[in-house]
């Protein structure tokens, strides 16, 4: 594609933001005077300056976003949807505050507004910043987001989100519930622009996590574009664990941006499932803001039909004595198409650090593809550091070993493929949500 045509093609797809996001801001009513009103006209106006990113982008080599581009996406609006089907989407045996957004928009009269745990506190973003013990800290994670120079679709978040939350977890405080929060995108009969926003803030010394699960109604093979922007800032030793299950629909595009920042002796988890969706990217960086901390990534990706998920996951070792521990497996059959570059730099100053990373995959069909690139950059001398990468097809020894034993040839090679990610999910620490994940990946494998 010519420089012109590139050119006017970032101009169309700028214009339909930008007129989308004037029929956004004329239903804000009064809201338009509010602080966050400020940071969503500076998220719009980003499109000035930033461009949308191609295949001529390093980071975006093996991943196309045309097709969503070209959509005429919709604001989304209030969908009726029964207690029942939300009392299905949750985890059996997760003791958990649930929180119901429905196309990006909170459903109160199903959510346990008024049962979050003692030690934590959710507060609407429009809520937060008017709060003074921690507007400042929130004006500066939106703005952050929105002045990202590599990510337009941060901006595009901050700009149209419509029931972003703020979860603070109290200093001191362990909290062994944890809040779910189920995202469901519902049938409109137009493709659907959803925008969801998580801000963490974690005082010190405290523990926390949150679930977040996506699914799609039946009937929701409607293209939409999910959005989603999470920033988590974990105090000095804090611990926050965050969950991520996505089974969205198969005309999903989705984006997932998560940034963590963790103070001294902190510890971060990560832990995320892709199941769905048709193409489907996810941005996972963290930045270490002080010694002694641990950064821990889990994720399990299955692509089945033409289903694309790309993975691109980054740590910044800045300062000594941290480690970090990445694991992502994933499967790929008929022609889906796998991406995982994960890069991990330690810097000169990061003596002492430990970092691991390693990427498997299974191929299952000769019209399946995995791209990985693992990297691992080192200024520092004094580290113990390795990474690693994968990608094959089910022992057929083991096949044939479990065939002997009684199981048919789909039974041995399904239970193969369920031991292979089960090693990933096996990390999770809250038995009900590995569980859970465990039989979603269960159901699709069959």
């Amino acid at each position: 594609m010519s420089t012109a045509t590139l050119q006017d093609r970032y101009a169309e797809v700028k214009d339909r933001f930008r007129s989308l996001f004037n029929v956004f801001e004329g239903a804000l009513n009064g809201h338009r005077d509010q602080p966050m009103h400020t940071l969503r006209k500076a998220g719009i106006e980003r499109l000035d300056v930033m461009d949308f990113p191609t295949r001529r982008d390093e980071n975006w080599k093996y991943t196309s976003l045309n097709q969503m581009l070209r959509l005429p996406l919709q604001d989304s609006y209030q969908v009726e949807v029964d207690a029942a089907t939300i009392d299905g989407l949750a985890i059996p045996g997760l003791d958990a505050a649930r929180i119901v957004l429905v196309n990006g928009l909170l459903q109160t009269e199903l959510s346990d507004l008024d049962k979050i745990p003692e030690g934590m506190e959710l507060l609407p973003v429009d809520q937060a910043l008017e709060d003074e013990a921690v507007k400042g800290q929130i004006s500066e994670m939106l703005d952050a987001a929105v002045k990202n120079d590599h990510n337009p679709f941060s901006a595009l978040n901050v700009a149209f989100a419509k029931n972003g939350f703020v979860l603070k977890v109290k200093a001191k405080a362990v909290v062994e519930k944890p809040v779910h929060i189920i995202h469901l995108a519902a049938p409109t009969g137009e493709p659907v622009f959803i925008n969801p926003l998580l801000l963490v803030l974690t005082g010190a010394h405290s523990e926390g996590a949150v679930v977040e699960t996506y699914d799609a109604l039946p009937g929701a093979d409607q293209a939409y574009f999910s959005n989603i922007l999470t920033r988590v800032h974990v105090g000095v030793n804090a611990h926050f664990h965050h969950y991520r299950i996505q089974n969205d629909s198969a005309a999903a595009t989705v984006v997932s941006n998560i940034e963590a920042h963790q103070q001294q002796d902190s510890t971060f988890s990560s832990y995320l499932v892709d199941l769905g969706g048709d193409v489907v990217r996810n941005n996972l960086s963290t930045i270490l803001q002080g010694q002694n901390t641990m950064t821990n990534y889990y994720g399990v990706y299955l692509a089945k039909g033409k289903q694309h998920i790309d993975n691109q996951t980054f740590i910044d070792h800045a300062l000594p004595h941290c480690g970090s521990n990445e694991l992502y497996k994933g499967i790929l059959d008929d022609r889906g198409r796998g991406v995982f570059n994960g890069k991990v730099i330690v810097r000169q100053d990061a003596q002492k650090t430990n970092a691991f990373q390693q990427n498997s995959s299974l191929v299952l069909s000769k019209t399946a593809e995995m791209d990985t690139k693992p990297q691992l950059e080192i200024f520092a001398d004094d580290v113990r550091c390795s990474h690693g990468a994968t990608i094959g097809q089910l022992d057929e020894s083991s096949v044939f070993y479990l065939r002997s034993r009684g199981l048919s040839d789909l039974q041995a090679r399904q239970l193969l493929q369920q031991a292979f990610l089960f090693d990933v999910v096996e990390n999770m620490p809250l038995e009900a949500v590995k569980d859970y994940a465990e039989q979603l990946i269960e159901k699709k494998l069959k």
